[in-house]
């Protein structure tokens, strides 16, 4: 029995049993999986929408859409950044410049702020600021739009105010004041620079931006990264572009010490590299992808997703119990550093997500179709976790994650947790 129907019963059997002469209807309970990708109306997306970045406060849920039937006014024929009120339901397109003129070209969101004011974006636009030299069409650039004031800023600012040529990864500290993203240097800094991306910090308070990587290996690209609440922490990954190892590296902005996470267990270099770093709030904990078996003790088997706690230097496997295989990469952390969600392929042929304990060793399906267990068509994935552990976000191409779903399209959903 459904918990709104459980509701009922208990309801009936109460109104049977004693007399009220007045009562208040309570609200209906939300669905454990709630489809955000969707019009203020509930009208779903006419088109490809992406897994939502959730606030911290659990309040807001910031997606990517090219459907132009979410907000009134959508003309601009491209992708766009919204902003989903978790608790009234409003939706905001934040893919504007500051006098609200919508982008001109495609815009992602890339992270938000604990409390939702801040957007960080990513985006060919050439409107979303003034360029003294003309924009390349296909050239990215990344803005933070305050939702308070309606004002969009341009962070990746380069000495010549051309584009960076940022490579799409972002992530912003929970004040919004400092935001890690990456680009070449060859735009970003004077001088003879690499073309292969490294990782900047910009403080918007002082308008100040700090190279975080490459410079003793020019030769390789960074392109995966996460950043610690108060913006200390900065996790990267930097990846030879002639293939081989790649280094998995976590960099103090206050001490400028590193220390590399992709290890065997004497510290040793791993044999490969490692994707999609994902912070615990206070930077001690990181979790991330790797396909080798050499980072722990006889190796761990049947899984990509990785955690290592940064002041033990201990690295564990999150090996996932029952039948199928280790899924794609995504893993992310919350930002207690106790959960993990991961994907696993299950028997039916379909990637899903789960959600590790990391206390209790235990993990749940947090990718349950309506019907219960596993999707069965189509994939999931995972983007983030907010409100503390109490939401995940997800993204997927199924159409058996909420009822009614038939724009055959992908969206962008909440689980509760608990």
């Amino acid at each position: 029995m459904s918990r709104a129907m459980h509701a009922v019963s208990i309801a009936a059997i109460a109104l049977s049993t004693i007399a009220v002469s007045a009562t208040t209807a309570s609200a209906a309970p939300r669905p454990d999986i709630e489809r955000v990708t969707v019009s203020a109306t509930g009208e779903q997306g006419a088109g490809s929408s992406s897994g939502p970045y959730l606030s911290a406060n659990g309040r807001y849920a910031a997606f990517g859409s090219d459907a132009r039937n979410l907000v009134p006014g959508d003309t601009n024929n491209a992708e766009d950044a919204f902003v989903r009120d978790l608790r009234t339901g409003r939706l905001e397109r934040v893919s504007v410049a500051t006098d609200g003129t919508q982008a001109d070209r495609g815009t992602k969101p890339a992270a938000i702020s604990a409390n939702g004011r801040y957007v960080v974006l990513v985006s060919t636009a050439t409107n979303l600021a003034d360029w003294t030299e003309p924009s390349v069409d296909w050239a990215q650039d990344v803005y933070v739009h305050d939702r308070a004031t309606g004002r969009t800023e341009l962070v990746s600012k380069t000495p010549k105010g051309m584009s960076s040529y940022a490579n799409g990864s972002a992530a912003i500290s929970d004040d919004g004041r400092h935001v890690a993203f990456n680009a070449r240097p060859s735009q970003m800094e004077t001088g003879d620079q690499p073309i292969y991306p490294a990782v900047y910090v910009t403080d918007r308070r002082t308008g100040t931006i700090e190279r975080i990587t490459n410079r003793a290996h020019p030769g390789r690209g960074s392109y995966h990264l996460d950043m610690s609440a108060d913006g200390r922490y900065v996790a990267y990954t930097q990846n030879d572009v002639r293939g081989g190892t790649g280094l998995l590296m976590v960099h103090d902005r206050r001490t400028g010490a590193e220390e590399q996470a992709n290890v065997t267990p004497d510290g040793s270099p791993a044999e490969r590299f490692a994707v999609d770093p994902s912070l615990s709030a206070d930077g001690r904990t990181l979790a991330f992808d790797y396909t080798g078996d050499d980072l722990v003790a006889g190796g761990a088997a049947n899984t990509n997703a990785y955690v290592r706690d940064l002041r033990t230097d201990a690295t564990r496997g999150v090996v996932h119990d029952g039948e199928g295989g280790a899924g794609l990469f995504g893993s992310q952390l919350s930002d207690d550093g106790r959960y993990v969600a991961y994907t696993f392929v299950a028997p039916q042929g379909e990637e899903n997500v789960y959600v590790r304990d990391l206390r209790t060793g235990t993990s749940r399906l947090a990718s349950e179709s309506v019907t219960g267990g596993p999707v069965t068509e189509g994939e999931v994935y995972v983007t983030s976790f907010g409100g503390g552990s109490r939401l995940l976000g997800l993204g997927s191409d199924s159409a058996q994650l909420v009822p009614d779903d038939t724009n055959d399209s992908s969206d962008g959903f909440v689980r509760r947790l608990r």
